[in-house]
Parts: C-alpha cells; structure tokens; sequence
C-alpha cells in the first residue's frame, strides 16, 4: 500500500472491517470494487490496484474474519453480502465494475440480487455455486491454520495458497509478510481459525437466476475449484455475457497472472 491508500474502518453489526481506498484522477471517477475470497485478504489484489490505479476510485474490502477486519463470535452463510452492504452504506457508493474471486464472488452476486441498483457490472472470477453435477465439490480445510510461527521467517517459507498452486516467488513472499499478523508468541495468519468450513447452498440455482446485473464469468481452466461443466452452468444461469477460460490458470488468477486478468477485465469494461 502507498501513501494514495485511503483506509477505512466500517462497523458492520458491531464488527469494524477494514477498507482500503485509492482516490481516481478526478471525484467522478468510475468506481472499482475488488472483492476477496475466503481466508484471503485485500493483498490479494496488489498488482490489480497496481494497475488500475489512478484510472478508478478502487476500493478493497476485507471481509470479517479476514485482513484487518474484526473476528465475530459467529459467521453465518450471507456474512459476507452483509459486509459488503455496510461498506457500500458507509462509503454512499454505486460501483461500476466489481470484480469478486471465489467465495468473494458468491457474497458479491448474494449482494447484488438484494441490491440491484448498486452494482453495475459484475466479473465473477472462478467462483463456486452448487448447480450441475456434484461429483466435482472440491475438498475445503475443515478449519483454519491456527499455528503460531516464532520466526517470521520461517512462517513466510511455510506460505501456501489454498488450493495450493504455481505463483511467482517474489509475489509469494511479499503476499506472505502482508498476510501476518504479530500474536503472542510469535505470528500467525491474519484470518480469524474459527471461520467455519464452507456450507454450500441448494438454492444457487434460483440465486443465480434472479442477478439482474450485467455479468461475466473467468474461469481457471486448471484450478481444480470450478469445473468447466459447473462454469457454464452458472454462466447460463445468470445470463452471463461471456464466460472466458484461462486454459493453463490456477484458481488465485490475480497472483498467478495479474497481467492477463487486468487485460480481461479492461477488455469486458470497455464492451
């Protein structure tokens, strides 16, 4: 983060959550949500802001449990669209493209549904909705990482993405030290262990019909998370515009690819 980043605490049902922003080139810019995913954090997205920088207003919210954001006693399955609903209430935004990753993706579209005014196009970067066949659910971590590491160092040689895949050592490291935070005894991950294993849903069906948002769907053709099966199911049950698949890309596409994933995103902006 430079010294443009704005950063914000919004209370969201008795929980501060952490908000970055960076101010576009003028107070009418076009506004630029980066959404997270599970156990992820706003760092995710550096080399997209990177990018975008200066040519949106961009703002990055970090879900409850994760980032900076306060821990709940609780987290129950729309957490995260009630979230996203304080940040949007608190900064008075309507945004023009949202890209969300993940289950990030998932909270995003749950929030549109109820908000149709708000968003204006929606990129849903490989994430997961139960329709289609079942027999490709992907395993999750029943629970958190909840190691404390003495050495700082020795916790950012242990840094692996979940699911685990190929990212650029230098992104991997730099992703690593934004992703710790100082605990008694030493450094831990910064996302609360007590987020519970994800529940799916068996209403995405009806959920997905219902997106009045202009959409469209990236798939990562060899992450393992979303089938391609499963993509165009979803793609079709929300009327997307377009589902684009980054053959050889594995599911956290902004650390594996940034370069290729802005170029998408502009390319579906300027359509």
């Amino acid at each position: 983060m430079d010294k443009k980043t704005i950063q914000h605490r919004v209370q969201a049902e008795g929980v501060a959550l952490n908000v970055f922003e960076w101010p576009g080139y003028s107070p009418d810019s076009p506004v630029m949500l980066l959404v997270h995913g599970y156990r992820a954090n706003a760092h995710w997205w550096d080399e997209v802001v990177t990018a975008f920088a200066g040519h949106y207003r961009i703002v990055v919210p970090e879900f409850s449990g994760m980032g900076l954001s306060g821990w709940r006693e609780r987290y129950d399955h729309w957490q995260g669209a009630r979230d996203l609903a304080a940040v949007f209430d608190v900064l008075d935004i309507v945004v023009d493209i949202a890209v969300a990753h993940s289950w990030g993706g998932y909270q995003m579209l749950g929030f549109c549904c109820d908000n149709p005014e708000r968003v204006r196009q929606l990129i849903l970067v490989d994430s997961f909705f139960m329709v289609g066949p079942d027999q490709d659910i992907p395993a999750g971590a029943p629970i958190g990482n909840t190691r404390v590491y003495a050495d700082k160092h020795e916790a950012v040689q242990r840094f692996r993405t979940s699911p685990r895949q190929p990212i650029p050592e230098p992104r991997r490291v730099a992703l690593a030290e934004a992703s710790l935070r100082e605990v008694e005894g030493g450094w831990s991950w910064s996302y609360d262990p007590q987020l519970p294993m994800l529940d799916p849903s068996d209403d995405d069906e009806n959920l997905l019909r219902a997106l009045e948002t202009p959409c469209d769907f990236i798939l990562a053709g060899s992450g393992g998370v979303v089938s391609y099966d499963r993509a165009k199911t979803t793609a079709d049950l929300a009327a997307c515009r377009s589902l684009i698949v980054f053959e050889d890309a594995h599911h956290h596409l902004m650390l594996e690819c940034p370069e290729r994933l802005v170029k998408c995103i502009s390319d579906l902006v300027d359509e």
